[in-house]
């Protein structure tokens, strides 16, 4: 038997032919790509579609939806949104002007009336939401203890108020606010004046709630209390505004009537659960009454909600004296004293109780509460001998303490 052996075939040399096509493919696609690049970037690469985006409108009505679920703070970023998109809207602006008064940022919502003005001058609308917002800074300026600077604003209101009614002289809410920025002035010379705007846009629009709490405010400041009582309620009848309610009790404060005063306090906190100047009002009437409890919580919201406000820090530190805590009391009356600068006849009960609660604490702190005693005297009459009191026992101690 013969048995055949064949060498084994050598190995092959050399690359594939099938990896030979595949590298000239490459080579060549290659090729394509470079000369013709951008051709294959538009068919590979997808264009981009841009994100969706919402319109100044539909900001505004969630604006206006949040507005109404009373999350206040989201509604005025929605608005702030919305007039960034399209400054062309006048209603637009307006609702934002008012929600920012709301909610107490006074200065922006004079700065974005300010803006309105110069883009929708002919909108009579838009200068009385103008004088709205200088109103609200000005009375920002008087919780401060500036009324210097809070007159020039009130000034103010009445010329942009009076430029809306030359637009329209059916305008009465700028009749309100131009009675407003008169009487605020306290100005006796100008209450005349204040009376006849107010009454001008309670007959244009005899539900306007703004020209009735006006039209009161102006019968208070000249002594007619019933007559501006009854304006207040005509205001509430048509809208429970919570100025309304808090003008109406300090009108039945003024009649020495407190029980009815806190009740009407009350019922403007129930139109507004965070409208500070209530919670203020409300301590203020519970010291009256001797309720130091009372006052000093009131006092703590009202301080808590509007901490800029001179004389609700000072009433929360008289609820401090008379519970014997002098430490809390004096740093709120040294906050509302900051806040006056210096003294005046008004407010010169918090100077000379600021000095007084120093001593309380220990004649260590009078060279402290003296400059104070001095400051109050020298303010108004009516601390001079209790501030002399007060200097001769600081001088009595140092005698003592230096024999």
């Amino acid at each position: 038997m013969i048995i055949e052996r064949k060498d084994p075939p050598y190995p092959r040399r050399g690359p594939s032919c099938l990896l030979v096509i595949f590298i000239g493919v490459g080579i060549f696609l290659g090729i394509f790509v470079i000369q013709n690049a951008e051709e294959v970037r538009d068919v590979i690469i997808p264009t981009a579609t841009p994100a969706p985006t919402r319109s100044a409108t539909e900001f505004a009505l969630l604006a206006d939806i949040a507005e109404r679920d009373g999350e206040l703070a989201e509604a005025a970023d929605y608005y702030a949104e919305a007039v960034r998109l399209d400054a062309t809207k006048p209603e637009i602006y307006i609702r934002y002007i008012n929600l920012l008064i709301k909610i107490g940022r006074a200065e922006d919502a004079l700065a974005r009336a300010e803006e309105a003005a110069v883009l929708a001058p002919e909108n009579d609308r838009i200068w009385t939401a103008l004088a709205a917002a200088y109103i609200a800074n000005g009375n920002r300026l008087n919780d401060a203890g500036d009324p210097t600077a809070a007159d020039l604003q009130f000034a103010e209101a009445y010329r942009v108020a009076e430029t809306g009614i030359s637009i329209n002289p059916d305008n009465a809410t700028a009749y309100a606010y131009s009675a407003a920025g008169l009487v605020l002035q306290a100005n006796a010379d100008l209450y005349q004046d204040a009376q006849f705007r107010a009454e001008e846009a309670t007959t244009i629009e005899p539900d306007n709630p703004l020209g009735r709490l006006y039209l009161g405010i102006v019968l208070t400041y000249q002594g007619f209390y019933t007559a501006a009582r009854e304006q207040f309620q005509l205001g509430l009848q048509a809208e429970a505004l919570p100025q309304l309610y808090y003008e109406l009790g300090y009108n039945f404060f003024g009649d020495g009537n407190v029980s009815q005063a806190i009740l009407s306090f009350q019922d403007a906190l129930d139109a507004d659960p965070n409208f500070a100047p209530g919670y203020d009002a409300l301590a203020h009437m519970y010291l009256q009454l001797g309720q130091d409890t009372l006052a000093e919580e009131n006092g703590l919201r009202a301080v808590e909600l509007n901490p800029n406000v001179a004389r609700a820090h000072g009433r929360l530190g008289e609820a401090y004296v008379r519970l014997n805590k002098f430490q809390p009391a004096i740093e709120e009356f040294t906050r509302a004293v900051e806040l006056y600068g210096e003294a005046t006849d008004q407010n010169a009960r918090f100077f000379y109780l600021l000095a007084d609660a120093y001593l309380r604490e220990g004649t260590q702190n009078c060279p402290l509460a003296e400059p104070y005693f001095q400051q109050a005297a020298a303010a108004n009459v009516a601390y001079a001998e209790a501030a002399q009191e007060g200097l001769v026992e600081c001088r009595r101690a140092a005698l003592e303490s230096n024999p």
